[in-house]
């Protein structure tokens, strides 16, 4: 494993617990509610290393939780010892909701969702969890068992963001290979992820995002009945989505899966390069006749994300056959 996720070792203590959604990027805490917590995590403090391991699985019926995420583990979180209060370490959105719970928190570094695609249940990991579901969503539960923390490691993640203050992005101009109308395929990513080199052996898939929504609205002028579209190429093609839902305010404008080569009718690709020959095929088509939006970002129609999807399943394919 490389350096910077190197962090998953045998010494790592880890702790497994609930939590009613998963939004690490508002929510970067593990905290305790009341007295009882207050102890809770102090001796936790004493027995846990600094960093550690927090496993999450989402408990909650509430409505806005995604009903696939229920029961499922979601994530983990890198924690370290800082203590301090919820508010700290939480985006405003929360400080007035559910004002006395999980007051005695503690700083999370980083973060990582599982992908959907392999997600496990709790009962994946340990049917017998499950019965001890309020002690575990209160206090959490340290797991030592070998077998059940190799299942944890194991099981393909991807590093997403973590609730941090404000920052000041980075304002440029674009580059000769931008101003083309398509941008260079591969590792480079801007979704709000990270993908970490454990998952260079999982397969990669082509997709297509659609931005749902009225596009004359988003664009300020007219779309000529085009829509907006991101293509590319992923582990995940539904965390790349979620990575771009996140990132825009809660309204009218939706992203959707329109394409992946995971639905019937098309394999996904089996390697990283196969995966790029075909997005580079997608971006040469599109770069030609659709408007380029920056990015990986296209105003294009229905029949010309068609035709470009085509061209790239063709291009990803026959990459594969000749090597």
């Amino acid at each position: 494993m490389d350096q910077v996720n190197n962090f998953w070792t045998t010494d790592t203590s880890v702790l497994f617990t609930s939590f009613w959604g998963w939004s690490p990027e508002t929510w970067g805490t593990v905290g305790w509610s009341n007295t009882r917590g207050l102890t809770r995590r102090m001796n936790l403090l004493k027995e846990m290393t600094d960093p550690f391991i927090t496993v999450c699985y989402v408990t909650s019926n509430k409505t806005y939780i995604d009903p696939a995420l229920k029961g499922m583990i979601a994530g983990f979180y890198l924690v370290s010892h800082e203590t301090g209060d919820r508010d700290q370490f939480t985006h405003p959105i929360h400080h007035d909701l559910d004002p006395e719970k999980w007051r005695h928190s503690l700083k999370s570094l980083r973060a990582f969702s599982y992908l959907p695609e392999y997600r496990l249940s709790v009962s994946d990991l340990n049917p017998a969890l499950l019965n001890r579901a309020l002690s575990v969503s209160a206090m959490g539960e340290i797991i030592s068992d070998p077998h059940q923390i190799k299942l944890l490691r194991d099981t393909p993640w991807v590093e997403v963001d973590v609730y941090q203050p404000p920052f000041v992005q980075w304002q440029g101009g674009l580059n000769s290979e931008q101003q083309t109308g398509k941008v260079r395929a591969g590792p480079e990513n801007i979704g709000g992820y990270q993908v970490p080199h454990h998952t260079d052996g999982l397969s990669r898939e082509l997709y297509v995002l659609h931005l749902s929504g009225d596009a004359d609205a988003y664009l300020g002028r007219s779309s000529d009945n085009r829509s907006i579209y991101k293509i590319g190429l992923s582990v995940s093609p539904e965390i790349r989505r979620q990575s771009f839902q996140k990132s825009m305010p809660r309204g009218a404008f939706h992203w959707r899966i329109e394409k992946t080569t995971s639905k019937p009718g098309h394999a996904a690709c089996l390697s990283f390069f196969a995966a790029v020959a075909g997005e580079n095929a997608m971006k040469d088509y599109l770069a030609a006749c659709a408007e380029w939006l920056g990015g990986e970002f296209y105003l294009a129609t229905a029949h010309q994300i068609e035709e470009a999807w085509q061209q790239g399943n063709f291009a990803a394919k026959e990459y594969k056959d000749e090597y």
